[in-house]
């Protein structure tokens, strides 16, 4: 049976609540997109803007709820032609990692929640993105805009975007790990990201936010599931 992941959390809340309290440093860490934000409503513009340049109307009166996870997906949800398909995703790699396009993503309420809730009880918030470095401050000022406080010391960011990413969070939560007394979570929705994480032996316990974005990769038995609805 699986663990359940909001049981495990609010056990770990406590856990943090009791550390802090005697003075030890503790943290917590979180994947950004898909996780903290909703990244539709960046997929949603980005159509729009292939649209403008082609002379197309795949994403005229469309929703950022009827976008997919990727280019493959929202060209199949539009129904584009594969010669439109193709330009699309050549499209889509250029601008989803556009710092500028980040502001249109929406706020997963229930995770940047838990972000305040785990700042509030005394822990430190990593943010632990696949995003590039070179755009980190559209990542600080999203997170700011949604109420979080960071800077660029707990945005982790990737130096370059061709580092793997498992292997590059996985390093990155090692190095929290020993920086402090107790680390309580990484939160992801990506089962990608979680099985490469496991395979490195991170010490630190993944968290997986099971939505319509977690892919289908297998994950340690003893994984704490918190099914969320992002509808």
């Amino acid at each position: 049976m699986p663990i359940d992941g909001k049981r495990f959390i609010n056990q770990s809340l406590t856990e943090i609540r009791k550390r802090t309290a005697r003075g030890e440093r503790v943290a917590v860490s979180f994947d950004v997109d898909n996780t903290l934000v909703d990244t539709r409503g960046r997929a949603l513009e980005i159509g729009k803007a292939f649209d403008r340049a082609n002379g197309t109307t795949y994403f005229k009166g469309k929703t950022a709820k009827q976008m997919g996870n990727d280019a493959k997906e929202t060209a199949g949800l539009v129904r584009m032609s594969p010669e439109h398909a193709k330009k699309f995703s050549s499209h889509w790699f250029r601008m989803f990692f556009k710092g500028q396009n980040y502001q249109h993503d929406l706020k997963i309420t229930a995770t940047v929640s838990l972000a305040k809730k785990a700042a509030a009880a005394g822990a430190d918030v990593y943010f632990v993105t696949a995003r590039t470095q070179s755009e980190e401050r559209f990542t600080i000022a999203q997170l700011e805009s949604h109420g979080l406080e960071t800077n660029e010391h707990f945005v982790v960011s990737k130096p370059k975007m061709k580092d793997k990413t498992p292997e590059y969070k996985a390093s990155e939560l090692n190095k929290i790990a020993e920086t402090y007394d107790y680390v309580g979570w990484f939160v992801t929705e990506s089962r990608a990201d979680i099985a490469g994480v496991q395979k490195l032996n991170s010490p630190v316990k993944s968290v997986l936010l099971e939505t319509k974005f977690s892919g289908d990769r297998k994950v340690d038995p003893e994984t704490p599931i918190w099914k969320l609805d992002v509808k």
